[in-house]
């Protein structure tokens, strides 16, 4: 194998986009604020029982669900944001296609990490109003 093949491009990379790496870190922020944030929102929405103390069992697992959550963020943000290699792209730079694909994917990230923040944050505020 010559080295010139070596250092080659690998081309397009199958699944390269975010969406996994976003639905990953949307459902782990759901997850880790299961015991605190979740409860609260199907309160409001009129869900209840007393199958919802439940939740509480859940709050163990809230820290390592929470770094997977921003760990999840960090990958589909360097996916989303990093600069491509001129020679890899798949499309020019004057390209309408790729811009609004990646303009709806952007969207989609600042809206998945609003979510995740606000169910991260909102445990560490709640005993502030006790």
């Amino acid at each position: 194998m010559s080295t010139a093949a070596r250092f080659e491009s690998p081309g397009p990379i199958a699944g390269r986009s975010s969406a996994r790496a976003l639905a990953l870190a949307g459902v782990a922020a759901l997850l880790a604020s299961a015991c605190c944030v979740l409860p609260l929102l199907l309160a409001v929405l009129g869900i209840s029982g007393a199958w919802i103390s439940q939740m509480r069992g859940l709050q163990p697992y809230s820290t390592g669900l929470m770094v997977l959550a921003c760990a999840s963020l960090g990958l589909a943000a360097w996916r989303l944001f990093r600069l491509e290699p001129e020679a890899g792209c798949a499309c020019n730079a004057g390209d309408e296609s790729c811009r609004k694909v990646n303009a709806t994917a952007r969207r989609w990230f600042w809206l998945v990490a609003m979510l995740t923040l606000i169910t991260i944050l909102v445990p560490l505020a709640a005993p502030l109003f006790y």
